[in-house]
């Protein structure tokens, strides 16, 4: 928890920080969970397990509704300055990230019913280690934002290039199978949109990496952010599906 010279002699605003922190967490853990059982059923077409997250995504945004008015009422009733200011606001931030998470994990759940119809869908493996490579950096980072360890965000913040990269593999690989087997294209273009959810994933991480930065050191970090791919702008698109997909990684 931060710490604070003056204000945190309070005994009321610790104990008001303290329900904030608590909150924050509980909601990381449970967008952790719905991205572990997201990849769970990408990978085994478990169309119950996805209706599961689909579900899930109400307490996400119950727990982002609970700590913006948390956030407002600690702004509003106990002015916090410097340190505990940053704290606040990096708070409220991370949890707008993480309910944008528990979106791209719902969407990615929507999916596996029409994927479920294909006997031979095959998912890709790339695909899968983007899903392994995103669960490592969120627990890391939850475990950066407990101990308020700045090396331990940088790198989390740094690892969204792996995620890139795998996800430029993912799309050339199915993008070849399209062409090369006209019956995948249908499969193929649902598992296109969920590797896209999946790299916002990683966006979101890095979001969230930068932020408490920020409130441990005061600062943004001093070198470039990590590249994005450029898959979707250099790609050329015929099919509807996949401009859609291209305007999607675009906003």
């Amino acid at each position: 928890m931060p710490k604070s010279p003056n204000s945190h002699t309070l005994v009321a605003f610790d104990q008001e920080l303290s329900h904030l922190d608590r909150l924050l967490v509980r909601q990381f853990e449970l967008v952790r969970g719905m991205i572990r059982d997201a990849m769970t059923a990408v990978a085994q077409c478990d169309v119950s397990l996805a209706r599961q997250i689909i579900l899930r995504d109400n307490e996400v945004d119950d727990l982002e509704f609970a700590i913006e008015n948390h956030c407002i009422k600690i702004l509003a009733l106990r002015s916090p300055i410097a340190n505990d200011l940053r704290w606040v606001l990096a708070t409220l931030k991370a949890s707008s990230e993480l309910e944008r998470m528990g979106d791209f994990s719902k969407n990615i759940g929507k999916r596996i019913d029409v994927l479920s119809l294909d006997p031979n869908i095959k998912v890709n493996q790339n695909l899968q280690m983007m899903g392994v490579v995103i669960l490592d950096q969120l627990e890391k980072l939850l475990q950066a934002w407990i101990d308020e360890k700045a090396e331990p965000t940088m790198a989390v913040w740094k690892g969204d290039e792996a995620v890139d990269a795998l996800y430029d593999s993912t799309f050339r690989e199915l993008l070849t199978q399209m062409t090369e087997f006209p019956l995948t294209i249908n499969s193929n273009i649902h598992l296109l949109f969920i590797a896209k959810n999946m790299e916002r994933l990683g966006d979101h991480i890095t979001n969230i990496a930068e932020d408490l930065y920020y409130r441990i050191t005061g600062q943004k970090p001093a070198a470039d952010r990590p590249k994005a791919d450029q898959t979707c702008s250099a790609a050329s698109y015929t099919d509807p599906a996949l401009m859609a997909l291209k305007k999607e990684g675009a906003e």
